[in-house]
Formats: C-alpha cells, structure tokens, sequence
C-alpha cells in the first residue's frame, strides 16, 4: 500500500514539475515576443515625391523613424525638397521604430566643376570627386596597361571631363584600366559596416551590387554584412558586383 502510494506521489509530482516547467517556457516565449514586437511587422510607405514634413508625419503615423540623408543630384522628374529616394524601399517590411533614410531633390541646384581626373589612380580619383561634393558610382575597366588608372568618366551615360560642371552630387561613373587582368579575388567583407563596404569593394576593382536588409535593422548605415555572394576568395571578372545581406548585429 505505501508503495503504491510511493507511486502516485511521483508520477503527481513529475506532472507538476512538467507542467510548471511548460508554463514557464511559455511565459519566457510570451514576453520575448513581447519586447521584441515578434509579431509587430510595419510595411515602409512610399514616400518618394513627398516633402520632407510630409513624408516626416507619415513615418510618424507608421511608428517609424526619419533620417535625412543628404541632398541627392537635382533630378528635373520631381520637385525640388521632395524624396527621391528613401531605404528600406516602399513595401519593405520592418519592425516598428525602424530607421528609413531619406534623399530629397535639392531646393536649389548648385553646380561644381569637375576636377582633373584624367590619368589619375583610382584612389586619387575617389578622393578628390568626395572633396567636390560628387558621389561614385560605379567602376567599369577598359583594357588598358596601367590598373585602376581613370581614362574618362561618365554621369548619366554621358562622358565629361575637366572643368564641366554638374549638378553637386551628381554619380560619376569611372572608366579605369584593367592592367590586362580578366580576374579578380573576392574580398571578405562578412562582419564589416554596411557604410564601409562600397569603399572596400572598389579597392579590390569590384563593385557593391543588390544589398539586402534584414527586418530586424533599425540603423542600416550601421548594420553589419552577414552573408556576400560572391563568397570571399571566389576568383570573378574585374568589375563585377559583390551581393551583401546586412543584419543589426556583427554574429
């Protein structure tokens, strides 16, 4: 009869640890999701064409944050002070208080002039378009002896040159030797920033291509890469673009 009892009392005793130990998962489970709005998911507006104080209260409406980038080249196909651009893209999906970056058209145009670029190396070439207030785009190599040395330049499918003057911001496209080599090896830039990658890229005669962002960012320009396509130590054509994914944290 003791045993008996014995029996009872643990197979009563196991049940209740069980089940304590499930409500406590669960309660674990419950406030996880909670403070990490597990199941808050907000689809980005489109704000391109909006005006800053517009596109502001919309963010606003959506529990989402605002930050303006720069001012990107004077674009004719929208007003002046509306967005251009903003990242993530409309319809992206996202967490609530998430960050969405904003390029408006200039209010005013102001033009600079080109710097001297011809025969002079890439590195050189970067650095003085970034001190005139021009953005870089992308690299396309011409056969020619010297490596990464400018032979001309283009911005929006036109070739310019010393002394035209531009649209500040305008995206200059550089046309640089290819030293004779069809290949290049793929750099790893896995646990790098996201603003640190197109720089690293260019160094290696690449460019950054589709970059993917994870839901769970709140501050892309500080996200680090966790995946690349080509993957590090790849041997792919000069010139060619390195796909990144980019997630809140460096693990």
């Amino acid at each position: 009869m003791v045993m008996k009892l014995n029996y009872r009392f643990f197979i009563f005793l196991f049940v209740l640890i069980f089940s304590l130990f499930f409500l406590v998962l669960k309660t674990i489970d419950f406030s996880l999701k909670k403070y990490t709005r597990h199941h808050s998911i907000i689809y980005v507006p489109s704000l391109v064409g909006l005006s800053l104080p517009e596109a502001k209260d919309t963010l606003d409406k959506y529990n989402l944050q605002c930050i303006v980038l720069d001012s990107a080249a004077y674009d004719p196909s929208y007003h002046r002070g509306t967005i251009v651009l903003h990242t993530p893209k409309a319809n992206s999906e996202v967490k609530p208080g998430r960050k969405v970056y904003l390029t408006i058209n200039p209010l005013t145009i102001q033009y600079v002039s080109l710097p001297d670029l011809n025969n002079k190396s890439l590195r050189q070439g970067i650095s003085l378009l970034e001190n005139h207030a021009f953005r870089i785009g992308d690299l396309h190599y011409v056969d020619y002896f010297a490596k990464d040395l400018i032979r001309f330049t283009k911005s929006d499918s036109n070739i310019v040159q010393k002394g035209d003057t531009l649209p500040k911001f305008s995206i200059i496209d550089l046309y640089v030797g290819d030293g004779f080599s069809k290949t290049v090896i793929v750099p790893d830039v896995v646990g790098l920033k996201y603003q640190q990658i197109k720089k690293k890229l260019n160094n290696y005669s690449l460019n950054l291509g589709e970059v993917e962002i994870d839901t769970i960012v709140l501050d892309t320009m500080n996200a680090f890469v966790h995946e690349q396509k080509p993957v590090s130590n790849e041997k792919v054509p000069i010139g060619s673009y390195v796909s990144i994914t980019i997630k809140e944290s460096r693990n």
